[in-house]
């Protein structure tokens, strides 16, 4: 038998990576409108780590449009931020950053305004 050289507390993992923190913040978006306006999370594998993109969707309609794109290695932070229609990326540094940058984003005038004016659509 060959001999084990792996610690023993390997397996015991508690991180928190980007993608549960987008899917749980794509959850509550669809809470907030009953399921008529939902945040979807589409995550490649790429080279380089992970590569995450959140978008707001209207299933009724079958409408998609792209709020923000996340990419990171393997270790998570610090990851790389691009919103829609923006040109410049921005460094996230740590789970504490991206769940603040996130939190502006979502209460920004523009992202209010698109959710809103995709609901609207929805129930018109």
């Amino acid at each position: 038998m060959a001999e084990d050289l792996w610690p023993d507390d390997l397996a015991d993992v508690n991180l928190v990576t980007p993608s549960v923190i987008l899917k749980e913040q794509a959850a509550l978006l669809g809470e907030k409108t009953k399921q008529l306006v939902k945040g979807e999370v589409v995550t490649q594998a790429t080279d380089k780590g992970f590569a995450h993109r959140f978008n707001i969707v209207a299933p009724t309609m079958g409408y998609t449009y792209e709020l923000f794109q996340l990419s990171h290695g393997v270790a998570f932070y610090p990851g790389s931020l691009r919103v829609a229609g923006q040109n410049t990326f921005r460094t996230i540094e740590s789970e504490e950053a991206l769940k603040k940058f996130l939190k502006e984003l979502f209460s920004s005038q523009q992202t209010l305004t698109i959710v809103r004016s995709i609901l609207a659509q929805v129930r018109s």
